[in-house]
C-alpha cells in the first residue's frame, strides 16, 4: 500500500472514530416525496441501541409497572385504503401536495372548533401556525392569533387528494382526533393539524403546526402541535413503503392513557397535557425494545424491520391515547401476519431510555432537534 493510501485509510479511520465518539449520524435521513424528514442528525434518526451510551432510565421500571408489564403492543393501523370505509380505515395517512393550485387550495382555517374541546369551545390559535402571504410561496407564521382570521391559511389539499385520519368521516361529534398531515413537496415543509373538519366548505382545527424539514427548529416551549407532546407526527409514523424497502431509519411514536402520563414534558417534546400525576411518564420520553429481545427468525420481513427500528431508534411518547398503541399509515401492503406477530410483543420486552448522552453534550440546545455533532 502506498504512503498516500495509508494516509487516506488513517484519516478515514480517525474520522469514523470521531463520529462514533460524538454520536455523528452515519445513516441517511428518511425521505418521502423527495424531502428529508429532518436532517440525519436530528434526534428522530439517532440510534439509541448502545446501552452503554444510552442506559435504561432510572424511572423505567416504575413507569413500565404503572402501565402493566403484560400489556401487548397494538399496531394502530390497517390495510384498508378506501377512505369511504370509515369503520375499517385505521391509521394516519399523509397527503402530498406541491403548493400549486393543481393540488393545494391554501384555504382559510378557523380555530373555532365544532364541539367543545375546552371550556371555551375553541382551539389554540396562540400555539398554532398558519400560512400567510398572497403572492409567491406563503410563509409559516408562528402564532395564528397574531393574524386576523381572514389571513389564517393552511395548505389543505384539494378535495379529491385529501387524506385524513378516519377517512371520509367528517362529524366532529363522532370522528375523533382526525389528524391531517400535509407534506409540501419541493418546499419540503410539513403541515399537521388536529381535530380537523371541513363543514359547509369551511375548515376548522383545534391546532395547526408547521415545520421546515430542512431546519432543526422545534416548536416554542409550551406549544402543542397536532399531538400533545408538540412533536411532528409524520417523521415518527410506521410507513409501509419503508418496511417494503427493508429499513426504517427513524424512531416511531407511541401513546399511553392519561392516568400514567405526567403533565410535564422532556426534550424533544415541547408540550404536555392531561391531568397531573407525580412521577408519571413525561411526554417525549423514549421507549426502546430491549437488546436481549431475540427477534424470531420466522417473523415476516416486515415484522423484523419494525422490531429492529424499535431496538435501534425507539418510540417517543407523543400523545394521550390507548396504552401502547403505535401509529402507522393505512396501506394494503401491510401483511396480516406482520401485524399479528408484532402484537405478540409485551411491555416487559421494552425499557425507557436515558438520553443524557445527548442532553448533556456541550453543543446540545434544548430548542433544537439537533442530536449529533
Amino acid at each position: 500500500m502506498s504512503i498516500h493510501s495509508c494516509f487516506r485509510v488513517t484519516v478515514l479511520a480517525a474520522a469514523m472514530a470521531l463520529g462514533a465518539l460524538s454520536g455523528m449520524a452515519a445513516q441517511a435521513a428518511p425521505t418521502l416525496a423527495g424531502c428529508e424528514l429532518f436532517p440525519s442528525s436530528a434526534i428522530f434518526s439517532q440510534r439509541i441501541d448502545d446501552v452503554q451510551r444510552f442506559p435504561p432510565h432510572e424511572r423505567s421500571a416504575a413507569w413500565l409497572g404503572s402501565i402493566g408489564l403484560g400489556r401487548k403492543l397494538h399496531a394502530d393501523w390497517g390495510r384498508t385504503v378506501d377512505p369511504a370505509q370509515t369503520d375499517r380505515y385505521y391509521g394516519i395517512p399523509v397527503s402530498v401536495v406541491d403548493g400549486t393550485p393543481a393540488t393545494t387550495r391554501w384555504p382559510l382555517v378557523s380555530h373555532a372548533i365544532q364541539d367543545a374541546r375546552d371550556a371555551n369551545g375553541s382551539g389554540v390559535p396562540s400555539e398554532s401556525d398558519c400560512a400567510v402571504g398572497d403572492q409567491g410561496l406563503p410563509v409559516i407564521k408562528r402564532g395564528c392569533d397574531g393574524l386576523i382570521p381572514a389571513r389564517r391559511r393552511f395548505p389543505y389539499p384539494n378535495d379529491g387528494l385529501l387524506k385524513a385520519e378516519r377517512g371520509l368521516c367528517n362529524d366532529p361529534a363522532t370522528c375523533g382526533d382526525r389528524h391531517v398531515l400535509v407534506l409540501e413537496q419541493g418546499a419540503c415543509r410539513l403541515w399537521e393539524s388536529y381535530f380537523t373538519y371541513q363543514i359547509n366548505g369551511r375548515w376548522s382545527a383545534y391546532s395547526t403546526a408547521a415545520w421546515d424539514l430542512k431546519s432543526m427548529e422545534m416548536r416554542p416551549d409550551g406549544w402543542t402541535s397536532a399531538d400533545a407532546a408538540g412533536l411532528p407526527i409524520l417523521p415518527l409514523l410506521a410507513r409501509a413503503d419503508e418496511v417494503e424497502a427493508g429499513v426504517i431509519s427513524h424512531a416511531l411514536r407511541v401513546t399511553f392513557r392519561d392516568a400514567v402520563l405526567d403533565r410535564r414534558h422532556t426534550w424533544p417534546a415541547s408540550h404536555s397535557a392531561g391531568t397531573t400525576r407525580a412521577d408519571g411518564i413525561p411526554f417525549g420520553a423514549l421507549l426502546r425494545l430491549r437488546a436481549d429481545f431475540d427477534i424470531p427468525f420466522w417473523w415476516t420481513a416486515q415484522a423484523k424491520v419494525l422490531a429492529r427500528a424499535m431496538q435501534k431508534y425507539g418510540l417517543y411518547v407523543a400523545d394521550i391515547g390507548s396504552d401502547f398503541y403505535v401509529q402507522g399509515d393505512p396501506d394494503e401492503r401491510w401483511g396480516r401476519l406482520t401485524i399479528w406477530q408484532i402484537q405478540r410483543m409485551k411491555l416487559n420486552d421494552f425499557e425507557f431510555v436515558d438520553l443524557g448522552a445527548i442532553t448533556r453534550h456541550p453543543r446540545f440546545h434544548p430548542r433544537s432537534y439537533q442530536a449529533a455533532w
